[in-house]
């Protein structure tokens, strides 16, 4: 162990309080300086120079690399304690069990960031492994499965410290030199004894960190196709000169949904519309199949309650889908086992030709004698207790083939029984600690009820209490400084993803980020959206369907106000916020009821659909009490929807209810992003200041994946029942009503003098109130309350918007205004939009790459300077050097000699550049000073690997845009309805398969080529009202209803009859 111990790390304090670090290896002849945030290398020599002013602070195993948190703070992640787990191709494999985080910029005696902390204890879990060797190239690769490394492929999946090399490759240090390459998941290792040989056994599990996170933090797929818990785990064998490998796959169900809730048990399934989920539900298996081959999924899910909603949902995605060649095998585990444990045998033999179909990788004496034509994908709810033990019995099936292939049937003695009793117990340790990962406890065995509970519990204090900073621990490592980076947000939304992260470039270049997003304009051009924002406070909810309401307007007089004056076109987006859905009483602060959210969510969408003959998909319906926001999308445009998500904030009470709150949904379209937020604020005529606190707690509290708020975003719609008030008396502000005095009313509204003032919406923009306010009514009446507080009106419903976009102003107003629906005390309010998206084009983003590449100088940011004929530089030179590129206002950051010359690190590229400026100047001495970069060709050098990446990137784009009619998969899922509404309607008939060839013999389907969701049903509507009787019959007895006449104004009150 103290030969492997073979870095040592000397640290030294700057003038500027920041820290100097030399770090000394056995496995390298020179040592490596950082400093600054630079590096650079030194020869031995000069470093035992160096080391004289330096302290020795640790010795460590291996080096992770350098996070970066910000332009400014940095630190060092080196490894200080591990445990062996075995030996791999003459390689010793270890786990991490202690990593110190040095920093590179403050007083190393200092309590360190929280984050740093958790970061500590995440990389220190016993979750981490790397592999060593003396002898560097040859070193096992342990992030890549045995095939792929004997392919030379590079999987960046499982390469977690893969940003933290980045630092050293910027400075054209070799990363492999100096830093380990570490996994997370499981290895196991064991020795088996056939005869007088050895070989050795492996169950490795890699868990991907492309969508990484715990269990009810992260589940379902992204965007880009990957799925949360994604785990690679390969069965390998070594004998002799022999090398037998099987791989499998498990992941969570590839769609968008989520389990929110407080305790293990409580979480129920949220599944968005299949429409949504398709384009990621494509990307994923797309990439499957491109990394894997043949794909075959098995379906752990069971028939209760959310699982039931979300296999449904995953065969009807893969019926509907271009991957219908894809064998699925639906397996209900639960209620199986419960029948009999034997019943596992009819999974088995389900399974036997896929295993056999797909084969296994097997080497001997660096011949290829079989390579893995595909892969089994299992998933159950978490891809935890139920995936492992379905993936122990694939294991096992595979070890059968594997140990025939090594002849190992014909070594006398128990030696197949020994593999078996090995391997088995191999996987179930592995189940274990994959289940530690994602959900902080062991897998559940089913065999100790007692031993089960208990891990039940620990699962649940564990996600109660810890998730959430483990959760921030896995971002940080991973993203570092571009965790909440608005900058890396939008640059991520011009490029493909795959070249954003293939290089160090834009995450360690200052100025680079900001360059490229500077350039949207270049590579975008802009589309028009349409957009419609309304908001109503419903009173309750309860008179969506009332009698009074057939004879009044239809919503379609709210959400399409100009259909009678022009034929306006159809919206992109719809959002719909109500307020008061239910009523606000003690029980539904508790758990509000879900049942008129249903009502609504269908009442609209019909009217919409009736309205536009678009069949519109219902892309979010989030409910919190009282506040519900509702985001329909036209079919068209789903493909261009990306990172779509929710959050929500209770502001009742001091934010201990929901009875007043905030829900906000954010998505990005082509490359602009959207918020849309709805809020129900204070009441009461005098409580300003409580509304203002609303909303600065919305505005700071709600939260998005990656650190995103709602100031992150380039347009932001804010609507609801903000509840301010006009401060005037009740009379004043009737008369200005009757007199369409607006402009007066307008000057008293505390919104407008909030914003104003900037106490509440700054920035924000709003159209002119040119209509009457919006409350308080009468129901059913055009009267302003007639109740005995008699509430001044005032236009409490609102739609604001605020427009962030880069360049000219994005977002044109069309229309504001109110409907008169008076099923309600309010009116609703309705505003048209037309906003400018930005849609990258990815024929002008490799060509502004290698522009802003260009323009910002070397990455390196290292000149050499020199004297003609001197063999070595002068020292005697180097402060008037030093003097002469201070004079150019830049700082030194590094410096060294070598050879001849003099390199000098400076901050920037263009600081690189400007130093060239001292090219060819004479020095006091009389020497001439020569001045050149270290990478003159820098741009060519770093372009050179993005046509690969470029090329890559196109490979997994989808041109879903071809698809043209966009027939919606009709699945109308509810998990949670108060009267039990899982709705389902037939689908076309799912027929599970066995075998791909079962697949490839059916009759193909009538599929246009493109196309990706044909011959569905119709999505479930809203019944139609019963036909009613027009001949005789009572008033009970389905008869025409009379129509409601108006309420009588008190002012004409009693009636004439003297009869109420």
């Amino acid at each position: 162990m103290s030969t492997l111990r073979g870095y040592k790390i000397f640290t030294r304090k700057l003038p500027n309080s920041k820290n100097s670090i030399i770090i000394e290896s056995v496995h390298n002849n020179s040592f490596l300086l950082i400093q600054q945030g630079a590096a650079i290398t030194l020869e031995p020599e000069i470093a035992e120079n160096f080391k004289k002013s330096y302290e020795k602070f640790v010795d460590a195993f291996g080096l992770l690399g350098i996070l970066r948190l910000s332009q400014d703070e940095l630190y060092l992640l080196a490894v200080v304690g591990v445990f062996s787990v075995g030996q791999l191709y003459n390689c010793d494999v270890y786990k991490i069990t202690n990593v110190q985080c040095i920093s590179l910029d403050r007083d190393l005696t200092e309590v360190y960031d929280p984050r740093i902390v958790e970061l500590q204890r995440l990389l220190s879990s016993g979750s981490f492994y790397f592999a060593h060797s003396s002898d560097r190239s040859n070193l096992f690769d342990i992030t890549v499965c045995t095939q792929k490394r004997f392919d030379n492929v590079v999987d960046y999946r499982f390469f977690w410290n893969r940003t933290l090399c980045f630092p050293l490759e910027k400075y054209g240090i070799d990363p492999d030199s100096w830093l380990i390459r570490c996994m997370c998941g499981s290895v196991l290792i064991r020795t088996i004894y056939v005869g007088h040989r050895t070989a050795r056994v492996a169950i490795i599990s890699r868990l991907s960190c492309e969508r990484v996170g715990t269990r009810f933090n992260v589940r379902g797929v992204n965007d880009d196709g990957h799925v949360a818990n994604f785990v690679e785990s390969e069965q390998l064998i070594l004998y002799e000169e022999q090398e037998s490998s099987f791989v499998q796959i498990r992941g969570s169900v590839p769609l968008f949904w989520e389990q929110p809730g407080i305790q293990v048990g409580s979480h129920k399934v949220k599944l968005r519309t299949v429409e949504i989920s398709m384009p990621a539900f494509e990307r994923h298996f797309q990439l499957l199949k491109k990394i894997y081959g043949n794909i075959s999924t098995v379906n752990l899910l069971g028939s209760k309650e959310g699982e039931k909603l979300l296999s449904t949902a995953f065969q009807t995605a893969l019926k509907g889908s271009s991957h219908v060649d894809v064998p699925l095998i639906p397996y209900d585990y639960h209620a199986q086992m419960k029948i009999s444990k034997e019943s596992i045998n009819e999974l088995l033999r389900k399974l036997e030709p896929l295993i056999k179909e797909n084969q296994f990788f097997h080497k001997a004496n660096d011949c290829v004698y079989r390579t893995q034509m595909g892969v089994i994908r299992t998933n159950c709810l978490d891809c935890l207790d139920r995936t492992n033990s379905v993936q122990i019995l694939i294991g096992m099936k595979a070890l059968t083939a594997q140990l025939a292939d090594l002849k190992m049937d014909q070594v006398k003695g128990n030696i197949i029984t020994r593999f078996e009793e090995v391997i088995k117990d191999l996987w179930i340790k592995n189940g274990d600690q994959c289940s530690v990962i994602y959900a902080g406890t062991g897998a559940l065995e089913g065999k100790s009820k007692f031993k089960d509970a208990s891990r039940s519990l620990a699962r649940t204090i564990q996600n109660n209490l810890m998730d959430s900073s483990k959760q921030e621990a896995f971002d940080l490592f991973l993203f570092g400084c571009n965790f909440g980076n608005h900058a890396y947000d939008k640059a991520a939304n011009l490029v493909p993803s795959t070249v954003l992260k293939g290089g160090y470039y834009f995450y360690e270049c200052p100025g680079a980020l900001e360059a490229l997003v500077e350039k949207q304009d270049e590579i975008s051009t802009k589309e028009k959206l349409s957009v419609f924002a309304g908001t109503w406070n419903v009173n309750g909810g309860k008179n969506m369907y009332n009698v009074a309401f057939r004879h009044e307007q239809s919503l379609d007089a709210w959400i399409f106000p100009t259909l009678n004056i022009f034929r306006q076109k159809t919206y992109d987006i719809i959002a719909i916020g109500l307020e008061e859905i239910v009523d606000l009483n003690a029980s539904n602060l508790m758990k509000a009821s879900t049942t008129n959210q249903r009502v609504w969510r269908d009442g609209i969408r019909k009217s919409i659909i009736d309205a536009t003959n678009e069949k519109y998909v219902v892309a979010v319906c989030e409910q919190l009490v009282g506040v519900c926001l509702l985001v329909f999308l036209k079919p068209i445009i789903l493909p261009r929807v990306r990172d779509l998500c929710v959050d929500e904030v209770k502001t009742g009470m001091g934010g201990a209810t929901g009875n007043k709150g905030s829900i906000a949904v954010r998505m990005t379209v082509d490359a602009t992003s959207l918020c849309f937020v709805c809020s129900h604020f204070a009441a009461g005529q005098h409580e300003v200041s409580a509304r203002n606190e609303d909303f600065m707690t919305a505005w700071k509290k709600i939260r998005f994946p990656m650190g995103r708020t709602i100031d992150s975003h380039d347009v932001v719609f804010w609507l609801g029942d903000f509840n301010y008030r006009v401060s005037l008396s009740g009379d004043d502000v009737k008369s200005a009503v009757r007199a369409q005095n607006f402009s007066h009313l307008a000057e008293y509204d505390q919104l407008t003098q909030q914003r104003v003032t900037g106490a509440a919406f700054p920035g924000f923009l709003e159209g002119p109130l040119n209509f009457a306010p919006t409350y308080k009514y009468d129901t059913f009446s055009d009267d302003y309350d007639t109740s005995e507080k008699c509430r001044a009106p005032a236009w409490t419903d609102r739609v604001l918007w605020l427009d962030q976009s880069f360049g000219a102003s994005s977002v044109h107003l069309i229309y504001y205004g109110r409907s008169e629906l008076k099923t309600s005390d309010h009116r609703p309010v309705g505003a048209m939009f037309e906003v400018d998206v930005y849609k990258p084009d990815p024929s002008k983003v490799e060509d502004a790459f290698q522009d802003v590449i260009g323009s910002l100088g070397p990455p390196d940011s290292t000149i050499l300077c020199w004297i003609d004929g001197e063999p070595g530089f002068p020292q005697i030179l180097y402060k008037e050097i030093f003097d002469k590129v201070q004079q150019l206002s830049i700082n030194i950051l590094l410096s060294k000699i070598q050879g001849a010359d003099l390199w000098l690190v400076l901050p920037s590229g263009s600081d690189a550049l400007a130093a060239l400026s001292m090219d060819d100047i004479a020095l006091t001495s009389g020497h001439k000073l020569h001045v050149r970069l270290k990478s003159p060709d820098w741009a060519e050098d770093y372009m050179g690997r993005f046509p690969k990446l470029f090329k890559v990137a196109s490979a997994v784009h989808l041109n879903m845009e071809a698809f043209g009619d966009w027939n919606s998969v009709n699945i109308n899922l509810d998990d949670d309805d108060d009267d039990g509404g899982l709705y389902f309607r037939k689908q076309n008939d799912i027929s599970p398969v066995s075998s791909r060839s079962d697949v490839l013999g059916m009759a193909p389907s009538p599929r246009v080529e493109q196309e990706i969701l044909v011959n569905a049903s119709p999505r479930f509507a809203v019944p139609p009202p019963p036909p009613r009787n027009t001949s005789g019959g009572t008033p009970f007895e389905n008869s025409e209803i009379p129509k409601v006449p108006p309420r009588p104004s008190p002012l004409h009150w009693p009636p004439p009859n003297g009869k109420a």
